[in-house]
């Protein structure tokens, strides 16, 4: 024994694993040890080990720890750090404090356990934890330091038990500052769970809070509001009232109100909301529908009204909407899904009816048709029988086969016209700009609710793609169940129209003028498939792109502005085909004016009344200007100005045509040619004055020059000959063959042909001149 106690090492260790009585007396066993084993340094090694046993920490700083001050109940939150010279100091300190503790815990001694000067139960708490970290350093014995600890443990289960109690009847009679008083001392014993689980059973949502049954109509299954602020309401007062309660009993130092907002969200908000609102996808009632509007109410009714939290912290609402969002998400996106098709199934519907109304009117209105021209086929029947009935008795009785097979044919094609007739004024509401808008305002709120859930960052995609998908549907909708039947239905109608046949039929049901203008009512429609697509641009813009559901950068990529590219472009191809239909109508008034208007005397006037002929220009040249006056400014404001001026380009060159089948199918005199002139300066000064279409201009001017080949006398033939030469005075718009061909219309052409052939294929190359 001798021989270890010479070792400092082992004599170190064995003072490590003794209690402060026994390393006192160890410490007085000889000189040898007590001044070279266990001296000053090593001393303070022992103690070191003890204090950092206790859980606190080695410092540099001195603390000025004055024991008058000092007891059992504060000891552990006053002293936490200390220096290696005052480390025997302070340990003495909680020895003097605990000791006599562990000393009746080693004996099993619990009556009187805590003196007079401890009887608070909070202080009492303080104790028992700082015994539990008193007794590892002090009670080195492995026996008696599980003696001590387990009596401990019995202590502290009889204490907890009883503060509990105590709790639970603060609870009944609503003393919530010794509730608090409990709560602190259960988290002094580690209880706080305990304190929590007591919160939360006194204070369950279901036993406080009765919602009412439904907020949803038993019937019609629409939104009750009334009801839902009813529910809300209470959601929002029970919130609060618990707010205030959890910050009162609890504090700042022990979180309830997170954990517990989450509790009740998930096991009793979410759980009402389910029963309310349920899902369908076959076009059947879902009260998912109203998803949006509950949500925006939740929001503004409960979370924007929620009392600020000390015990929740700052972040507390925010964490409040992230539970909310977090256990709603299910329901958003089942209500996302549902809407789309709802959305879908919605619009096509609208454009079906739309459908079945057109057709409805259609036939009602040309059953009136039918039913006014068989009137009146009767009446004049009758009245024809009535006039022979001296001639031919029974005329009144027999009518031949062919007489009626005649009349029936005669009133078909009558009927046929008619309808033509009616279709044909009917040709502009065949697209609805109001049904359109009432389609796009939809789509419109549609999103705007879906736009709701984007503040939820786990499902924003979802919703932006969600709302791609609504567009889509939209501009698919409009496409295919409502622009292409009506344009493909006005564009047939168009083709169909003769106007020869119209002036020839009586009219049976009031329109707004007997002569049909086809043109200006397709005019109509462009104009209306015009604004559906400004409409679908500012749509686009400000619900889409300013919002970011699509991307203005990325644009180019996406599906959806592809499906709205495909839509203009087939309503642009429509208008092309339309107008190009219309310009042919257009053509066929202008070739019929010319046709009926255009006499032969207009430029081979009798010389007889040529003193009396003013000079003017002649009915068909007025009426067709006419025509082209109506109509070639029909597009204005309707739609772009490029296709204006593929319209108007193409009306007058196409007019530029008829004008020269028009002189060639006339004989033209030398007296005439200033009627012609003044037909074709008339033509000149519409152009480039009245349509100002540069392009064109040239052709007109070609055409006045070539009024200049009848004025010339029959006697200066060799002179017109050199004027068929010369092309540039035509303006480079005819071949010296079709210049050929307007010469021969002249009157005298027999007489004058010899000379100007002879002139035209007999002169030498530098007689003529080709600008």
């Amino acid at each position: 024994m001798e021989d270890v106690l010479k070792a400092t090492d082992i004599v170190v260790e064995i003072a490590s694993q003794l209690c402060t009585r026994d390393y006192l007396s160890f410490r007085q066993v000889n000189r040898e040890v007590y001044y070279e084993h266990l001296s000053e340094a090593n001393d303070t090694r022992v103690w070191v080990k003890k204090l950092r046993t206790l859980g606190l920490l080695e410092s540099e700083i001195v603390e000025n720890n004055n024991e008058t001050h000092v007891d059992a109940v504060h000891i552990f939150s006053d002293i936490t750090t200390f220096t290696a010279v005052s480390a025997k100091t302070i340990y003495s300190q909680f020895y003097q404090q605990f000791q006599g503790f562990l000393e009746k815990l080693y004996r099993g001694d619990s009556n009187g356990f805590f003196p007079p000067c401890y009887s608070d139960a909070l202080s009492q708490a303080c104790i028992i934890d700082g015994l539990y970290k008193y007794i590892p350093a002090e009670a080195k014995d492995p026996s008696q330091c599980r003696k001590a600890t387990e009596n401990l443990g019995i202590l502290r289960e009889v204490f907890v038990n009883t503060a509990i109690k105590e709790m639970d009847l603060a609870y009944e009679s609503k003393d919530y500052d010794t509730v608090a008083e409990f709560v602190s001392v259960l988290s002094k014993c580690h209880e706080e769970n305990t304190a929590v689980d007591m919160f939360k059973s006194r204070n369950e949502f279901a036993t406080e809070v009765t919602l009412p049954e439904t907020f949803f109509d038993p019937i019609s299954h629409e939104l009750e509001k009334t009801q839902l602020e009813a529910a809300l309401h209470k959601i929002s007062s029970f919130f609060n009232s618990k707010i205030e309660l959890a910050d009162k009993i609890f504090g700042e130092t022990h979180p309830v109100t997170v954990a517990y907002a989450e509790s009740i969200i998930a096991n009793n908000i979410i759980e009402y909301f389910e029963t309310q609102l349920t899902s369908s996808t076959d076009g059947s009632v879902a009260t998912i529908v109203s998803m949006p509007t509950i949500y925006r109410a939740f929001h503004q009714q409960v979370v924007d009204r929620l009392s600020s939290s000390r015990n929740a912290g700052l972040r507390f609402k925010n964490m409040f909407i992230e539970f909310l969002d977090l256990y709603f998400e299910p329901k958003i996106l089942a209500y996302l899904d549902v809407c789309v098709d709802k959305f879908g199934v919605k619009v096509e519907q609208m454009f079906v009816n739309f459908q079945k109304e057109n057709s409805l009117k259609e036939q009602q209105q040309n059953a009136r048709i039918y039913q006014s021209l068989r009137d009146k086929t009767s009446n004049q029947q009758l009245i024809d029988e009535k006039n022979n009935f001296l001639t031919s008795f029974t005329k009144i009785f027999k009518i031949s086969n062919n007489a009626k097979a005649e009349e029936e044919q005669e009133l078909q094609m009558t009927y046929n016209l008619n309808v033509m007739n009616l279709s044909l004024n009917n040709i502009q509401v065949l697209v609805s700009l109001d049904l359109c808008y009432k389609v796009v305002q939809s789509c419109k709120d549609c999103i705007e609710d879906m736009r709701t859930f984007l503040r939820i960052k786990n499902i924003e995609e979802i919703v932006k793609f969600k709302c791609r998908e609504i567009f889509k549907i939209l501009v698919s909708c409009l496409s295919k169940d409502h622009f292409k039947p009506g344009f493909d239905k006005a564009i047939a109608l168009l083709d169909q129209y003769d106007p020869n046949k119209m002036k020839n039929v009586q009219l049976e049901l009031d329109t707004t003028d007997s002569h049909v203008e086809p043109l200006i009512k397709f005019t109509e429609l462009i104009n209306t498939g015009d604004i559906v697509l400004q409409m679908i641009s500012i749509f686009y813009k400000n619900e889409l792109v300013q919002i970011k559901i699509v991307e203005k950068n990325q644009d180019f990529l996406n599906d959806v502005v592809q499906s709205k590219k495909a839509f203009e472009t087939m309503i642009d191809d429509y208008v092309a085909n339309g107008l190009n239909v219309g310009i042919n109508k257009l053509m066929d008034e202008v070739l019929f004016v010319f046709g009926t208007l255009q006499l032969p005397d207009d430029f081979n006037p009798d010389p007889r009344v040529l003193l009396n002929k003013e000079i003017k220009p002649s009915r068909a040249a007025l009426k067709n200007v006419e025509l082209l006056s109506n109509h070639c400014f029909l597009l204005t404001g309707a739609t772009d100005k490029g296709t204006i001026d593929i319209f108007q380009q193409e009306i007058a060159e196409r007019f530029f045509s008829e004008i020269v089948k028009n002189i060639k199918k006339n004989l033209i005199s030398t007296d005439g040619a200033i009627f012609l002139i003044c037909d074709l300066n008339y033509y000149y000064d519409f152009i480039a004055h009245t349509l100002k279409q540069k392009n064109i201009i040239p052709f007109f001017a070609g055409l006045k020059a070539v009024g200049q080949l009848f004025l010339v006398s029959g006697a200066d033939s060799k002179e017109l000959g050199k004027m068929i030469c010369d092309l540039g005075r035509f303006q480079g718009v005819f071949t010296q063959e079709e210049i050929y061909e307007f010469v021969q219309r002249r009157t005298d052409w027999v007489k004058v042909r010899r000379d100007v052939e002879k002139v035209m294929y007999g002169l030498g190359v530098s007689d003529c001149s080709i600008m």
